[in-house]
């Protein structure tokens, strides 16, 4: 029952002194749910009568819920063998209205640390690569949309001189008809054939008129998104608030709704040239995927690494073998223009996190 029913109920019992204990009694459901009522239960056996003021504490400590432990209950359901697996239980999956991404918790308040591109494309210098990109995306459907036109005419034209030549068939002499209407058939059929293939690519221009239309629309309501879905190593579904973006780097940092106590990775500052790392997060629209290289040194401020890192891997951990995380996955240096011709990615240090974010997580 509602707590603004029992307190209607405590101020009804108030008026009458028939009694000095109101027969409040309480009562808990098949999804372990407390309820409260004045109306005896019947044969539950869980049920039992309190006095007024016992019903009022009750209620209120219901709900005051025990923050839920999620490492606890992590690693209950998934028993990891070894520190890499144990790491995976702090690295989620981030889904937003321009895609998905990585991240991790660093605190067992439930921070997360991922990069301001995937919560934020607008925020980052991704954003004219991607305004780039959905450029020449409008382009070629402009481009296909007047090929359309100019095919429709085509075809128009090719109707009306298949139904005039159809006309002649019917004035045409007995003898010529057999031979006329064998090529009316043949012409008529490649129209249909032109006509079919005519059809798929509208309807492929549509879809694709429509997704562009979709992905800028997404893009205008990220500009002010401030929650998103964060998918954990068991896909629960929860959500995180964004608490901060960071000016000069490509990083964020969010938090989960409700009350949870979270798994949470250890920050190394300690990394060497040629020591072997992994890379956890969700590449290519998968979860909970683990690779692994070394390190091949520093570029202007980043890691460098050979470990395979792939869209969609952006702000998950660079950790070590221990499982203690050195740097944030952020960008790859591709070799070509096609997927698959990565050479080695880019993590931000972990360091740059603590000095970033450091009033906000303490």
């Amino acid at each position: 029952m509602p707590q603004r029913i029992v307190s209607a109920l405590l101020i009804l019992i108030s008026l009458y002194t028939v009694s000095s204990h109101a027969e409040i009694y309480r009562y808990q459901d098949g999804q372990g749910k407390w309820h409260f009522t004045d109306v005896p239960p019947g044969k539950d056996k869980n049920a039992e009568q309190l006095d007024v003021d016992q019903a009022e504490t009750t209620a209120v400590s219901s709900r005051k819920k025990t923050a839920q432990d999620l490492l606890v209950h992590l690693s209950d359901l998934i028993k990891p063998n070894n520190d890499i697996e144990k790491a995976t239980l702090s690295v989620v999956k981030i889904e937003t209205l321009t895609g998905s991404g990585s991240g991790f918790f660093i605190s067992e308040q439930g921070h997360i640390i991922t990069n301001k591109h995937v919560v934020r494309i607008t925020a980052t210098k991704y954003w004219k690569l991607e305004q780039k990109n959905i450029k020449s995306d409008e382009q070629r459907i402009e481009e296909a949309g007047k090929y359309l036109k100019q095919k429709k005419l085509e075809m128009q034209n090719y109707k009306k001189k298949l139904d005039d030549y159809k006309e002649r068939i019917a004035g045409a002499h007995k003898t010529d008809k057999a031979d006329m209407h064998e090529t009316y058939n043949y012409y008529l059929k490649r129209y249909h054939d032109q006509e079919k293939e005519q059809n798929k690519i509208t309807d492929d221009y549509t879809k694709a008129k429509k997704a562009l239309s979709k992905q800028k629309s997404n893009i205008r309501q990220s500009r002010a998104a401030s929650t998103f879905k964060v998918i954990l190593k068991d896909n629960t579904e929860l959500q995180a608030k964004l608490i901060k973006l960071s000016p000069e780097f490509d990083l964020a940092l969010l938090q989960l709704t409700g009350n949870y106590k979270t798994p949470f990775l250890k920050n190394s500052d300690s990394y060497t040239q040629g020591m072997d790392v992994y890379a956890i997060g969700s590449p290519l629209g998968f979860k909970d995927y683990v690779s692994k290289g070394i390190i091949m040194g520093r570029e202007s401020g980043n890691i460098v690494t050979d470990t395979q890192i792939l869209p969609g891997n952006s702000g998950g951990p660079l950790i070590t073998p221990k499982g203690d995380v050195v740097g944030i996955n952020t960008a790859v240096y591709r070799a070509g223009s096609t997927l698959g011709s990565e050479v080695f990615g880019y993590a931000i240090p972990v360091s740059i996190v603590e000095s970033e974010f450091a009033d906000e997580v303490n």
